[in-house]
């Protein structure tokens, strides 16, 4: 990702130099002097959808991507795909990897001087910078179902392990118990500035008096491709509102066709 430069005009000598500290430290192990973690607090957008509300009990339980690990904490990049980190769920963003741009710099590689009394742009472009794209969207999907199934299914309850789901089952008698499981979720960047998502959602519906055998199971499945972002004009808060709504968008369009399906059967 290419982030646009907020510094005046006339000052490339300095950014000369502060990458040239940058180089030594990336030698020397004194860490960036660029921020290369750029995060923003994760925004939940409303999504609108045009069913129409059903009165039947329903139990929605999120099943683990990760084992052990609850649905709204795992995490995803596009470096070791779905991790669990509870600080990364609650925030959306990317990290800046410069240590290929350093040593550029050291041989005056990247810096050649200034067009129009204007500094050249501080990212060096997708071969001296890995950007480390990261989703908590665990956090995005689970959130968004919630939201929408008050509006679809007003008498739903939710779980997100086994333990609750067997308490519920003990308090009421919902028509269905519906176990969602995010099992694949992938992002990556392609062509620069751009996002591409990938994912698939498998629904599973039991009889309370039945939970050793699903009445119907479906998948829901969808990719998203070239997203962009934005431009080298953009800042990384710009970048990051438009991963967030995107992100929001695509978990929205999943969450929708499980819910018709669902619907269609109640």
């Amino acid at each position: 990702m290419q982030i646009r430069s907020r510094l005046p005009q006339g000052f490339l000598k300095v950014l000369s130099c502060s990458l040239l500290i940058l180089s030594l430290c990336s030698f020397y192990g004194c860490g960036a002097t660029l921020d290369p973690e750029k995060r923003k607090p994760l925004e939940i957008l409303p999504i609108k959808f045009k069913l129409s509300p059903i009165s039947e009990p329903i139990l929605v339980r999120f099943e683990e991507t990760l084992p052990g690990k609850p649905l709204p904490e795992t995490v995803w990049d596009n470096v070791s795909g779905a991790f669990w980190d509870i600080k990364e769920s609650n925030q959306i963003g990317f990290t800046q990897d410069y240590s290929k741009y350093a040593p550029a710099v050291m041989t005056g590689a990247v810096i050649g001087g200034s067009v129009g009394g204007t500094v050249v742009m501080l990212a060096a472009g997708p071969k001296l910078v890995d950007t480390r794209i990261v989703i908590p969207f665990g956090r995005i999907f689970s959130e968004v179902m919630e939201s929408s199934l008050k509006s679809v299914f007003p008498n739903a309850a939710v779980c997100h392990d086994e333990l609750c789901e067997s308490s519920a089952l003990k308090t009421s008698q919902p028509k269905y118990v519906l176990r969602i499981k995010v099992t694949t979720f992938q992002v990556w960047e392609e062509p620069l500035n751009h996002i591409n998502l990938n994912a698939v959602i498998s629904t599973r519906a039991f009889r309370p008096d039945q939970m050793d055998d699903p009445e119907f199971a479906f998948e829901a499945q969808k990719k998203l491709s070239h997203q962009s972002i934005g431009t080298v004009m953009t800042t990384s808060s710009g970048f990051i509102a438009e991963m967030n709504r995107i992100s929001n968008d695509f978990a929205g369009s999943l969450c929708e066709e499980i819910l018709e399906a669902v619907h269609k059967r109640l």
